[in-house]
């Protein structure tokens, strides 16, 4: 009897240790999924819970999976019987290791700019270098530029994490680069992916169009120039009526809205399907009138590139070669995406950030580089003036252009209106007349909140910077 009772204490004790063990493994892996969050995403708010229940059901699966597996291994060797959590013991760990890797693998190791691991990034500031393209270089407090408020910008970009994956700072004043800064590895020779600041690219290439004569004037319908949806257009007159200025300040009256998830011409919806992309936009219902209400549409804008390719005969790419980037001595670029059914589209171009600066001295320029006319003057006016409202609250439903943003900071009571190129992930073009100033941003901050990070330093830091100058 007693024999017994101790074979039965020594097996109630080896329950309870690997019980305990298993708890221990358990809670482990739960807090390793925990801190996969802060680690490897940068997830906020409902997002947080979700990443998290992912990672532990993840880890849940894992466990049942391996011990499942492990529990039929020991049916076939014929192994004496254990209990559930000795036989899921193993498994809790290996799938602890396992997150722990996951999370290896896809932590960031890269870091904005070498420094002391315990002290925190100190910033310098240095005269840009001069290099052969186009650009002469200037000292920073010679255009009367506080070098402090610089130093405080580059060491967030650095120190603050809430300002992490900020690619290049660019300053220029009065057609003269004071300020370059570049980060995590990235250099005055890195392509950057623009996203949606190449729609300015593109209200550049239309003005380029009408000056070159290949389109009259932004009143004509846009059917003028896309032949091939000619059927589609004779069935529907209210959409051959678009025009190109409908197209060019987001107000065809499609029911293609970016920012509308449920939208049949949200952007993703179309990228993702096959096909002709631009007959799927007019196929689309008209919700409004023309010319009447703000909705953002990427593919809007491609239709434009297809209008130019057709009416100047040329590829867009070999179209933008002639009449824009070689007058502007830019030779480092490549195109990344194309339209399916229309190579010669072309609808995204990488250019370094000094090159995508030179856009935004030709319109300070009134069109002009190095005394060739570009694009004309009356072309840069219109194009940056409000033609538009748009709908995003976040930005403080900024004014929209030709393809350009509209937005106006004040300094105390003196307002200095600027207008901007600008792209998901942190891409922004800033230029400001009154200032004679230039302002480029590049991040990686993809559909993140710190994508706008670049927007409120140059209202809140650096507009009143430059303001201050003029006095």
């Amino acid at each position: 009897m007693a024999k017994v009772s101790r074979l039965t204490y020594l097996g109630y004790s080896k329950f309870m240790s690997a019980g305990r063990k298993l708890l221990f493994w358990t809670s482990l892996g739960f807090t390793v999924c925990a801190l996969l969050i802060p680690l490897i995403t940068d997830a906020s708010g409902t997002q947080t819970y979700i990443n998290l229940a992912s990672f532990i059901l993840i880890y849940t699966i894992g466990v049942g999976l391996l011990t499942a597996i492990t529990f039929w291994m020991n049916r076939l060797r014929a192994k004496a019987k254990s209990s559930w959590s000795a036989i899921a013991l193993l498994p809790s760990k290996a799938m602890v290791v396992f997150m722990f890797g996951f999370g290896l693998f896809w932590y960031d190791f890269s870091t904005p700019r070498p420094h002391a691991i315990l002290g925190e990034y100190s910033y310098s500031y240095a005269l840009p270098t001069l290099r052969k393209d186009g650009w002469p270089v200037g000292e920073a407090a010679s255009e009367g530029i506080k070098t402090k408020v610089i130093k405080t910008i580059v060491e967030r970009f650095v120190n603050d994490p809430k300002f992490k994956w900020q690619h290049s700072f660019i300053l220029i004043k009065n057609n003269k680069v004071l300020v370059e800064e570049y980060f995590y590895e990235h250099t005055a020779d890195t392509l950057h992916d623009w996203r949606s600041a190449n729609k300015s690219i593109t209200s550049i290439l239309v003005g380029i169009a009408l000056q070159q004569g290949f389109i009259s004037g932004v009143n004509d319908p846009i059917s003028m120039y896309l032949p091939e949806y000619g059927e589609l257009f004779a069935r529907a007159p209210r959409k051959a009526a678009i025009t190109i200025k409908h197209m060019l300040t987001m107000q065809s009256g499609l029911d293609a809205n970016d920012w509308d998830k449920s939208s049949p011409g949200n952007e993703n919806r179309i990228y993702q399907s096959d096909g002709d992309w631009i007959l799927k936009l007019f196929a689309l219902q008209m919700i409004n009138e023309p010319g009447t209400t703000f909705s953002y549409s990427s593919i809007g804008e491609i239709a434009l590139r297809q209008a130019i390719v057709n009416a100047s005969g040329m590829p867009l790419d070999e179209f933008a070669k002639k009449y824009l980037f070689e007058p502007l001595g830019i030779q480092n670029y490549q195109w990344t995406h194309r339209l399916l059914n229309r190579s010669d589209v072309p609808y995204r171009v990488q250019l370094t950030s000094r090159d995508f600066a030179k856009l935004g001295q030709l319109y300070l320029n009134q069109g002009t580089w190095e005394g060739e006319q570009i694009v004309s003057s009356d072309w840069v006016k219109a194009s940056t003036t409000k033609h538009a409202t748009t709908t995003d609250k976040r930005l403080g439903f900024p004014g929209y252009g030709y393809l350009w943003w509209k937005h106006d900071f004040w300094v105390e009571d003196e307002l200095f209106e600027g207008f901007q190129a600008q792209g998901n992930g942190g891409q922004f073009l800033f230029v400001f007349p009154k200032l004679n100033s230039i302002i480029v941003f590049t991040s990686r901050n993809f559909s993140n909140s710190r994508q706008i990070n670049p927007l409120l330093i140059t209202r809140d830091e650096i507009v009143p910077m430059l303001a201050a100058t003029r006095r």
